[in-house]
């Protein structure tokens, strides 16, 4: 059965070099669909019109491709299988024997145009610069119209077009590097060095993002990047998108993200798919199992500190609400003991913690915190 791979076209994009650049590793009998745009590839993979598709993320210089990330979180059928990083090498291309001094427009991608803004600064301090869909329609237009148009782009787009490069390299950055998920809505088994991208909603609370970073700090997993986006629901509503090493299946990482969904308003793992082979980060993987004895007891010194540090906070909240009770008889309320018991029960059985042991701490704490507030009251 023939896969056809959706691109953001036309022929000549960096998507489409990016895309062959995958299916060369590895991926035969295959056909490639170029689109005008990235929703419209990412529709054709809902619709089922392709099986696949590629699009830009992130870029080093001008980051997140916000489109793609918030048309991928929105969509729970579109899942990242892959990625490819590609280094991004913008060219100022112009129709056979045009010198730079005739060039009266400048046209490209805006990621394209917003990463060689220096250079356009620099060399056409005069000269318009207009937004197209991709790097590849900017090249057809510098060909077929008759104004002197340049155009920014890769050589395979000066190839397909019959263009002339008369600036290489023209990107402010020279370690330019694109990041392109490939996206399908099936979900690929894989194995060996992977990474998993998630999505998550945080409720509204002091220490909401801490406590769900502290997580993955505890479990020693590795973060290739964090990233917020309005949730476009209320003001101050956020998502944050997260990339870590490991596989969602693995024991360590499968419990930490347990525990996120169980903190977090909403929750989605968006993918986990291998890493990119060039992309030179950290190869260590996130399991506890390879940890050495001192870094297993650096761990459990910054939870020992974290348990202090909570159970200050719960000191002071009984506080303030023991100056809000008007009697001492009011202190004690065996009726939300019992409820907290049977929430912090359930909860450790399925942490995989004794309740008998949490049942022990809590009914010390409680006694604790009983005369803690009738001191207040005797005051």
């Amino acid at each position: 059965m023939i896969e056809k791979y959706g691109y953001l076209g036309p022929k000549g994009t960096y998507s489409e070099e990016a895309l062959f650049i995958y299916l060369e590793s590895g991926k035969t009998n295959s056909k490639t669909v170029p689109y005008p745009s990235i929703e419209q590839v990412l529709s054709a993979i809902g619709k089922g019109e392709i099986s696949h598709g590629i699009v830009p993320l992130e870029n080093s210089s001008e980051g997140t491709v916000n489109l793609a990330l918030d048309f991928i979180a929105n969509d729970r059928r579109l899942n990242i299988i892959g990625e490819v990083i590609l280094p991004i090498k913008h060219n100022l291309l112009t129709k056979p024997d045009m010198r730079e001094e005739e060039i009266e427009l400048v046209v490209s991608h805006p990621q394209a145009l917003a990463q060689c803004r220096k250079y356009l600064s620099r060399h056409f301090p005069g000269v318009p610069v207009s937004e197209v869909n991709s790097t590849a329609e900017a090249a057809e237009i510098a060909a077929k119209r008759e104004n002197n148009i340049a155009a920014i782009g890769n050589i395979r787009a000066a190839e397909n077009y019959g263009l002339q490069i008369i600036k290489y390299d023209i990107q402010d950055c020279q370690e330019n590097r694109t990041r392109f998920v490939v996206v399908s809505k099936e979900q690929v088994p894989v194995s060996g060095l992977v990474k998993t991208s998630l999505v998550i909603s945080i409720t509204d609370r002091p220490g909401g993002l801490y406590q769900i970073l502290k997580e993955f700090a505890l479990a020693n997993i590795n973060l290739t990047k964090i990233e917020s986006r309005p949730a476009k629901r209320n003001l101050g509503d956020y998502l944050f998108f997260i990339d870590l090493l490991g596989h969602s299946g693995e024991p360590a990482v499968r419990n930490c993200l347990a525990a996120i969904e169980d903190m977090a308003a909403s929750f989605r793992v968006m993918g986990t798919y291998p890493v990119w082979k060039d992309t030179g980060e950290d190869r260590t993987e996130g399991n506890s199992e390879t940890l050495s004895l001192e870094e297993i007891r650096q761990d459990i010194d910054i939870i020992d500190y974290q348990i202090v540090e909570l159970l200050a906070k719960r000191t002071q909240l009984v506080s303030m609400i023991g100056t809000l009770k008007e009697r001492r008889s009011s202190i004690r309320d065996r009726e939300r003991e019992g409820e907290v018991l049977k929430r912090a029960r359930e909860n450790a059985g399925r942490k995989g913690v004794d309740p008998e042991l949490i049942e022990k701490i809590y009914k010390m704490l409680f006694d604790h915190f009983v005369e803690l507030q009738e001191r207040q009251q005797t005051v």
